[in-house]
Parts: structure tokens; sequence; C-alpha cells
């Protein structure tokens, strides 16, 4: 009896799962009019341009070193702003967290259109300062950063979805209105 009480109980959790619109993200899809993509503004050895290489030749898009010719787009990478802010600190006057953010401002530039700015991408991470590692605290800022560019890539991927129209082109990025 117990069997097929646990069956039956798995089997209303699968439901319940399935019922709420649960679905795992995969990786973005890319307008195939903006293919294939130089990036441009930042060095190969980049941990973000790894992230933005690796990401978008798993979504299919071919990344090319030089300006593509007929169709494709430039994605430029305009500026790439690191802070690492102090959150709090001990009694002693020494930092206990720090704050590390990263700011990327980017845009794409559809071979045969204009620009369209992609807006600042921003991610932050948090992280317990430990005094008595010092040699571990830049493996672990490595480790953020890189948890930071899949973010930013992420929201990059979701900026350019949200810009395409249904025939793969662009439109221009809307502003907010002036207060």
């Amino acid at each position: 009896m117990t069997g097929l009480l646990r069956a039956g109980l798995v089997l209303v959790l699968v439901a319940a799962l399935a019922a709420c619109g649960f679905q795992l993200r995969g990786s973005g899809e890319w307008p195939e009019a903006l293919q294939p993509v130089q990036i441009t503004g930042i060095n190969t050895r980049d941990s973000l341009y790894r992230e933005l290489a690796v990401t978008l030749g798993a979504s299919g898009v071919e990344i090319v070193n030089q300006r593509p010719e007929g169709q494709g787009a430039i994605l430029e990478i305009r500026s790439v702003n690191d802070q690492r802010r102090t959150l709090s600190v001990t009694e002693a006057a020494r930092v206990s967290e720090y704050e590390l953010i990263r700011t990327v401002n980017a845009r794409l530039r559809p071979v045969d259109g204009e620009a369209v700015d992609l807006g600042p991408l921003r991610a932050s991470r948090i992280y317990l300062f430990d005094g008595t590692a010092v040699l571990s605290r830049g493996e672990r800022e490595a480790t953020l950063r890189e948890a930071m560019d899949r973010d930013i890539v992420s929201q990059l991927q979701r900026r350019i979805a949200a810009l395409t129209e249904p025939d793969g082109t662009l439109r221009e990025a809307v502003e907010d209105p002036a207060p």
C-alpha cells in the first residue's frame, strides 16, 4: 500500500510542476538576420568576450573576426566598468564584506542598418572577505566575475530578443519618456 501511495504522491507532484508552467531556460534564440556576429570593443582574452562567444556559439551563432558582409551584425561593447565597493566593516575597522559590480554598455549594429543601443547591462555579487585567506581573494573574485559575465550575456540576449521584430529585424530601442 505504501508503494502505491508513494507513486500517487510522485504523480501529483509531477502534475503540479507541469501545471505551474516551469520550464528550463535553455539557450536564447538569436535572429537569423543578425548572423554571423563580430564582437568589438573588448579583447578576445577577456572573460566577457569568452562568455559571449561560448553562449552565442551554443545558440548556433557564428562569431567572426572581420566585419560580416551581406547579413550579420556587429556587437559593439562600448564600455566595461568594474567596481569593488565595501559593504561592511568589523569593529576593528577591517573590511568584512565587498560588493563587486560590473556594468557593460553595448550596442548592436546590423550590417545593413542603424545601431541599436542595448543600454547598460549590470550585474553584482556580494562576498564575505576573509583577511586570513588573501591569496584566495583573487580566485573568488574571478569566479564571481565569471558568474556576472553569464548574467550580463543573458541580459543582452533578452534585450535583443525584446527588440527583434517577427521578421528578424531590429526595432529602435524605446527610451523612457523624460519626467
